[in-house]
């Protein structure tokens, strides 16, 4: 019983994660307009920097799961309460925009699963 109620859980927790798909070019390619000079390795940047500032907080939320006008809202609102909670500027503008264009950007491909 102890057992199966564990890998309940343990199923439900993952379940609820959010799994981020590794950038690709195509990716990259389909903003160039928008983004102009924007390359792959910014755009993986923008990752790791969402992956560990967002998490601090809360779960990791699907791209997806907003469209671009909520994501230029939430994100700079978000990184404002960080760097308040914290005392000090935790994550810069130049950070701050490179995460909001990885979320743009795969917001647009629809390339995040849950």
């Amino acid at each position: 019983m102890k057992k199966s109620f564990i890998l309940i859980l343990l199923t439900i927790f993952t379940a609820c994660t959010v799994k981020l798909m590794p950038p690709a070019q195509s990716d990259v390619d389909r903003v160039s307009a928008k983004y102009p000079g924007y390359n792959l390795n910014e755009l993986n940047e923008g990752k790791a920097l969402f992956e560990q500032t967002c998490k601090r907080c809360h779960r990791l939320k699907n791209p997806a799961s907003r469209n671009e006008d909520k994501w230029t809202k939430i994100v700079p609102s978000m990184i404002n309460k960080l760097n308040k909670k914290e005392g000090k500027v935790v994550i810069d503008d130049k950070q701050q925009e490179s995460i909001l264009r990885y979320i743009i950007t795969m917001n647009s491909a629809g390339k995040s699963t849950m």
